[in-house]
């Protein structure tokens, strides 16, 4: 028992995963939406026989930057959002009706 103890005692934490943990939690709200957006795209991909590389290409990106997309792991810009809502023809946001203006 005692050397369990000096070992333990010894023994060094691994915290490495610890930054990652909380920009996770401090980044929650976005990440569940861009998730969301991400299951979306993935899912229009497939009804349309789509692939990631397909989308890039008509987005004028790299097939990394479409994977990271549909992996939910972007921070979306307004932009971008309405690139994949054109090149997919889908509605990924909604956004309030605004009053027509005279």
């Amino acid at each position: 028992m005692e050397k369990i103890k000096e070992k333990l005692k010894n023994a060094k934490q691994d915290i490495t995963w610890l930054p990652e943990a909380k920009a996770r939690q401090e980044n929650h709200a976005w990440l569940r939406i861009s998730f969301a957006i991400g299951v979306s795209v993935l899912s229009a991909l497939r009804e349309r026989k789509m692939t990631q590389k397909d989308l890039a290409e008509n987005l004028k990106c790299s097939p990394q930057y479409v994977n990271k997309i549909v992996k939910g792991s972007e921070n979306l810009t307004l932009e971008t959002i309405c690139k994949l809502e054109k090149a997919l023809s889908i509605k990924l946001i909604e956004t309030p009706s605004l009053p027509l203006m005279s």
